[in-house]
């Protein structure tokens, strides 16, 4: 029989609703060897697929979360630090020694283009209407958008000290730097392609991440142990939330009720209600947590735990751990839906 870590993903499925933050997937066989076995039927249910991108061993993990265990590793990396979903469905990548940003196929499990960005590429994002890819260049102090249907650069922006995470308005007009640098949060118009604001925070800013109604960006604060709550009409900070220590990426469910942070030096989560901003708790996971993402269905939560070499599945509606698998070297960024985007494919 075929081994189920030869299975590949392919698209099968999509939100009811249309969103393609869904992405639900059928596992199917690659032929290996003769003679052919079928699968049994439980093999072919919808899966949930988590990609992990692996900095300290260059390659990106192909998890099925369902059945806790890892089923691909995508090689030809060299340090891939954050990994993004599109609305695509296509995985982008920054690989930050080559100076390059890079796009993968999660379905044939192979790297389809690779194309030059700034000095230091960190944090990678499309935008929702899959116009445009947006990263920050931690190094050269900008951010790079490309045309996601050529792939070649349009314009370089700069954007302050360390340029870090980035997010995209659900409405996709404003991308929310987080520089690490200069201790604030810049706010790009994409149409214009111009620096519109920055907003200035007493810490260093590592991630920033939009609310799906859009009214709120919440970016983390590294030393200071805490997460900034800003109101994006006024772009002021209208409260800040005690987390652990050193905080590294954040998220909001896609439904809105959570705010969670990643307190790396802590080895936990800081959940928080985020309609009240009340903490609801604090849950030990791995080595140095890092990076997140979300179930489209807000019941799971994905957590890269950096130096113990594995990923958390937390299940939300528990507040419990309820399982832990192994991953490739030194786990950061993390995917399993495009963030908290209600949009259709054109």
């Amino acid at each position: 029989m075929v081994s189920l870590s030869n299975h590949r993903p392919i698209r099968a499925l999509r939100h009811s609703s249309g969103r393609t933050d869904a992405l639900i997937r059928l596992a199917l066989p690659v032929v290996l060897s003769l003679p052919l076995v079928l699968c049994p039927v439980p093999e072919l249910l919808a899966t949930t697929w988590v990609y992990t991108a692996n900095e300290s061993g260059g390659s990106v993990s192909v998890i099925d979360a369902d059945a806790g265990k890892k089923r691909a590793t995508i090689r030809g990396l060299r340090a891939p630090h954050n990994i993004h979903l599109g609305p695509d469905g296509m995985l982008y990548v920054t690989d930050g020694p080559a100076n390059q940003a890079v796009k993968v196929d999660p379905d044939k499990l192979r790297i389809l283009a690779r194309w030059e960005v700034g000095r230091g590429p960190a944090h990678i994002f499309m935008t929702p209407d899959q116009q445009f890819i947006v990263n920050t260049n931690t190094e050269s102090g900008d951010v790079t958008i490309t045309d996601a249907s050529t792939l070649q650069p349009l314009a370089t922006i700069p954007v302050g000290k360390s340029p870090h995470g980035i997010a995209i308005a659900p409405d996709g007009k404003f991308a929310y730097v987080a520089n690490l640098g200069s201790k604030d949060l810049a706010v790009v118009d994409l149409k214009e392609r111009k620096l519109a604001a920055t907003i200035p925070l007493d810490d260093s800013a590592v991630q920033a991440w939009v609310e799906p109604q859009g009214r709120f960006v919440y970016v983390t604060g590294l030393n200071s142990g805490q997460v900034f709550k800003i109101d994006t009409a006024s772009q002021k900070v209208v409260a800040r939330l005690p987390v652990g220590k050193l905080p590294a990426q954040l998220g909001v469910t896609p439904d809105g009720k959570y705010l969670i942070s990643c307190d790396q030096e802590s080895a936990q989560l800081s959940i928080y209600d985020a309609a009240t901003d009340t903490l609801v708790k604090q849950l030990p996971l791995g080595t140095w947590t890092h990076g997140i993402s979300f179930s489209p269905d807000s019941k799971y939560a994905f957590v890269t735990n950096t130096k113990s070499d594995d990923i958390s599945v937390v299940d939300l509606r528990s507040m419990t751990e309820v399982k832990r698998i192994k991953v490739g070297k030194g786990p950061n960024g993390i995917a399993a839906s495009y963030p908290n985007s209600p949009i259709k494919k054109p």
